[in-house]
């Protein structure tokens, strides 16, 4: 299984209001990012996660479904 590091960004007020991927919302450079294992995704969100806002950026590792 492969793992993706998702980037999520808040977006305030509005109909559209309410956390937005980084691909939602078209911001290059904050896409996801392919891990070959949750153990290493996760540790990448850790690291992540120490470097920005927490009010208005967050991570998740979400699970690549493949066919």
């Amino acid at each position: 299984m492969k793992w993706a590091l998702v980037v999520y960004f808040f977006v305030c007020c509005g109909p559209d209001g309410g956390w937005k991927t980084a691909e939602e919302l078209g911001r290059h450079g904050w896409y996801r990012i392919v891990h070959p294992n949750v153990e290493s995704c996760i540790q990448a969100q850790w690291d992540f996660m120490e470097s920005v806002n927490k009010d208005f950026i967050r991570a998740s590792c979400e699970e690549i479904l493949e066919d």
